[in-house]
Parts: structure tokens; C-alpha cells; sequence
């Protein structure tokens, strides 16, 4: 079965403090590379803290823990030494530390390129040089630093951080993808270690918001909070509360527009020329225009909504808490989520890997590795 994995034959060492490495370490894995997870005797940072804890039978771990790190044979590694000798036998070396953590590990940012792999790829907050380099960075600064945090919540009000650990699994996704993009045309053998290095905050500022800035360039339009309608776009392209949640509808084809008109019954406010353009509506009078269709939404449920939407070939959606994903028959049918045990012992149902092969296999899920401590007090028990 490993033979016929993707990237079966590749190797990675992953040295993760942060988050980033181990999303990139789990991409990997599951492609089937052998992934090899180093942690210091105290065990991976992330299995205290960075998001939701869980405790059981002394064994402590996160929900971000578990989620990256299923099936992941582990090191516990105390001798620098014994780690340039792990990444001797790897292709690929992809570490997350903050720049003042390197020397724990016997590291050094400015020498990266003499360690005995072909890749080295190095993600840390605002990067390994520059003047922000050894700034503390949070998943709460990356996003505001990036300008991401600027362009959402409310009009008027403080400015939100993108959720859920993002900061970490986007810069995961790139150091991914530059580990794959280099181990599959690797450089001459006699070559020094690639080195990339990987800002979380440029990640937001380039890949995410970079739009922003040429749409600043091109129409000197400042991006802003827009809360629950995207501006810029024509009416209506928002949420809608409905009589059990909120309903995503976007209309912004003309035809899409007139569908909408006619779903919501025809109403003469439609054909009032004081509203302008589709474009004006949505900028200047959708809160009025919204309050006109409020009872039609409010005496209807999502589902009805959506019904009508796609009878009509809206583009629309109903909005789904976590729990209502995890209980879709079509997501457990079709194999989008997956169950495996937890490193307390739990099992755990969560999303599968968002990519999948007609001709080849993915590594299955399997548990997640108990911490350092565990595994050495059940030896002491055995």
C-alpha cells in the first residue's frame, strides 16, 4: 500500500512549536511521504496551548494537536546532534520556530543552508530577516500585520482576526507547497539545502490581500469592514437572516437579479429609479433595501430559502454551524470526514484531507501520538 502513495519514497523531519510545521508535516504524511515529528522532552507546544485543551487520565492535548498530527511517528529529541542527524536522513527539514528559538534546538537562522537535506523551509511570523524578524508574533498579529484583520467584522466596529489557527495553516500550505515544488525537481546532490523561508505575515499580505492592494492602486478604493454583505458588488451579494439562521446569496448577474426580484414577489420598490444601479444599491441602500425583504426571509427557514435559490439558480447557501457539517449525511457518505483516536484516547470525527487522487490512495488515519511524558510513564509501568 505505501509504495503506492503519492509521495511515497520522500522523507521529512518536522520540528513544530507553532502549528505551521505540523499542518505541513500532516499534508505531507497523508500524500505518504515518511514524516518523522522531533519533540523535546517536554513535548510539542501545541499540545498545551493554541487552542482548545482536553485532559484525560493525565494526558493533556489540543484540538489543533490532534487535528495535525494523526498517525505521525514521534522523536523525542534532547542532543541537537541527534537532530542534524535526523535531517541527514531526510529530504526535507520544515521547522516553525520563533528566531529566538533556534539556538535551543543547536539551529542558527543565518546557517541554515549547511544542514544535510535537500530542503529546508522555515516558517516564522514576519521572517528570518528584516526589521521585524524577531518581533513576537501571534495568529492575532499575523492577520492584523498582514491586513487581513482590517477587512473584517462590522462597519464601525474593532477590526476581528481571521479564526481557527489560520495564520498557522495557511503558512502550513505554503511551506507544503515549496517542499513538494522542490523535492520533485531536487537541485544536484552536492548543492547546499535549499532554504525558504516562509512569513506567516507576508502569507496574509500577499496571498490573501494582495487584491487589495492593486484594487488601492486602480481605483484608490480603501479596503474596509464590511460585515455581512461584500461591497463593491453588486446588490445582492450578503447574508440574509432567515427565521432559523442566515442564508449567503449572491446575485450578481442580471438575470441572477431579476430571479431574486421575482422570488422575493415582485415588489414595486424593485422599479424605483431612486435606487440607482445594482452597484449603488448594494453600496448606498442596502440596509434599506434589506429591511423591504426582511419579512419575506424571516417567515421562511434556510432550507425553504435554499430551495427556492436553487429552483431558481440562485447561488446561495444556507450558513452551518460545526455541528450541522459534522451531522451531513453527504459529507460521512462520501468520505469527507474521517474518525480516528485522539492522544488522550478519544476518537475524533474531523474533516478529511481537502484533496483526493482517482489513481492513487491517501495514507489512512490513525491515532495520534501520546505525549513524551505518556509514553515514557508506560514504559515504566510495562
Amino acid at each position: 500500500m505505501s509504495d503506492d502513495l503519492p509521495l511515497s519514497g520522500l522523507s521529512l523531519v518536522e520540528l513544530n512549536e507553532r502549528g505551521a510545521a505540523s499542518y505541513c508535516g500532516k499534508l505531507l504524511h497523508r500524500l505518504g511521504a515518511d514524516v518523522v515529528k522531533v519533540e523535546s522532552p517536554e513535548g510539542d507546544p501545541l499540545r498545551r496551548r493554541f487552542s482548545r485543551r482536553h485532559e484525560a487520565d493525565g494526558v493533556t492535548t489540543t484540538a489543533a494537536f490532534d487535528y495535525f498530527n494523526d498517525g505521525k511517528p514521534t522523536e523525542v529529541v534532547a542532543d541537537p546532534e541527534r537532530l542534524r542527524a535526523l535531517i541527514e536522513e531526510a529530504d526535507a527539514f520544515v521547522l516553525d520556530l520563533h528566531p529566538s528559538r533556534y539556538a535551543a534546538w543547536g539551529l542558527d537562522p543565518e546557517t541554515l543552508e549547511q544542514l544535510p537535506c535537500t530542503i529546508v523551509v522555515a516558517v516564522t511570523p514576519f521572517g528570518l530577516a528584516g526589521p521585524y524578524r524577531d518581533f513576537t508574533g501571534t495568529e492575532f498579529t499575523s492577520s492584523a500585520f498582514g491586513g487581513m484583520s482590517v477587512g473584517i467584522g462590522e462597519p464601525g466596529r474593532p477590526p476581528l482576526q481571521m479564526p481557527l489557527m489560520q495564520s498557522a495553516i495557511q503558512g502550513g500550505v505554503m511551506a507544503a507547497s515549496v517542499t513538494l515544488a522542490t523535492l520533485l525537481d531536487p537541485p544536484p546532490a552536492e548543492r547546499p539545502a535549499v532554504v525558504v523561508d516562509i512569513s506567516e505575515t507576508d502569507v496574509w499580505a500577499t496571498l490573501h490581500a494582495g487584491t487589495t492592494m492593486v484594487s488601492f492602486l486602480f481605483s484608490n478604493r480603501m479596503r474596509r469592514r464590511e460585515g455581512r454583505r461584500l461591497l463593491g458588488q453588486p446588490y445582492p451579494h450578503q447574508l440574509f437572516r432567515c427565521k432559523d439562521g442566515w442564508i449567503a446569496v449572491q446575485g450578481s448577474e442580471r438575470h441572477q437579479y431579476d430571479a431574486f426580484i421575482e422570488m422575493v414577489g415582485s415588489p414595486e420598490w424593485a422599479t424605483e429609479r431612486r435606487f440607482g444601479s445594482r452597484l449603488t444599491m448594494n453600496f448606498k441602500h442596502a440596509d434599506e433595501i434589506d429591511a423591504l425583504v426582511a419579512p419575506w426571509f424571516m417567515a421562511r427557514t434556510r432550507e425553504e430559502v435554499f430551495a427556492e435559490c436553487r429552483e431558481r439558480k440562485i447561488p446561495a447557501a444556507p450558513v452551518r454551524s460545526i455541528s450541522e457539517v459534522a451531522a451531513d449525511p453527504v459529507m460521512r457518505d462520501d468520505h469527507r470526514l474521517e474518525t480516528y483516536t485522539g492522544a488522550t484516547g478519544v476518537p475524533l470525527t474531523v474533516p478529511a484531507p481537502p484533496f483526493r487522487f482517482r489513481r492513487s490512495q491517501l495514507r489512512a488515519p490513525a491515532p495520534v501520538p501520546v505525549p513524551p511524558m505518556a509514553r515514557e510513564g508506560a514504559r515504566a509501568d510495562g
